[in-house]
């Protein structure tokens, strides 16, 4: 960070926290999701406590980072790019914890048939959300480097795509014994899974602009 940063210690100190609960946070957020597909009830609760204090963490990080930023006048050119991707990052764990929280009150049932396919949805969905971090990381020492990422973010979000068209299908066509209430209900908790991947997805439009900047 210090290549953009360079003299503002205590803000590369709090991007690199803000980052890592970030980070943190979605590696739970995975966990989670397979905790709750193989039923195992009480990590999932366990990982969902843990993540909404990671939230809660980041948010914190997240206005104090914001606060130095206006009363330093830190990267006057650049300031409101990067508060942007900050809260778009933000975003990656906003919505992780939301979307536990929805599997903590709906409870779902995940029939047999689909556990496999939706913990391939939650991988795919899960390493875009991590290149992201990835990115974001690597922008702030050396903008140039971020691009391998920024790539890696389009692939796995085409493949959290494909993933989550595979689930519907099979939770439509190959799942006897369910009604459309549940098929229903089924495809909105894989386009919450799938939301990840486009809110990385966000981040790297973002940061793909914001380089074109620094780089000129």
């Amino acid at each position: 960070m210090e290549s953009i940063l360079k003299t503002a210690g205590a803000v590369i100190r709090q991007i690199d926290s803000f980052i890592d609960e970030i980070e943190n946070g979605l590696l739970l957020f995975r966990e989670a999701v397979n905790n709750y597909t193989d039923a195992r009830t009480d990590d999932f609760e366990k990982r969902l406590h843990m993540v909404e204090e990671k939230e809660s963490a980041a948010d914190r990080l997240q206005r104090s980072i914001e606060n130095d930023f206006l009363v330093h006048s830190l990267l006057p050119q650049f300031a409101s790019d990067v508060l942007h991707l900050l809260d778009k990052t933000d975003d990656l764990l906003d919505k992780s914890k939301y979307v536990l929280q929805q599997f903590s009150v709906e409870r779902p049932q995940l029939p047999d048939t689909i556990k496999t396919d939706f913990k391939s949805l939650n991988e795919m969905s899960m390493e875009a959300s991590m290149e992201a971090i990835a990115s974001v990381r690597v922008f702030f020492t050396s903008p140039e480097s971020a691009k391998e990422h920024i790539n890696k973010i389009y692939f796995y979000e085409r493949e959290s795509d494909r993933a989550a068209n595979d689930l519907r299908r099979v939770i439509f066509q190959q799942t006897p014994g369910i009604d459309l209430a549940q098929m229903e209900q089924l495809r909105y908790f894989t386009r919450h899974v799938e939301q990840l991947s486009d809110a990385a997805e966000d981040v790297a439009d973002i940061l793909s602009l914001l380089i074109i900047k620094v780089m000129l």
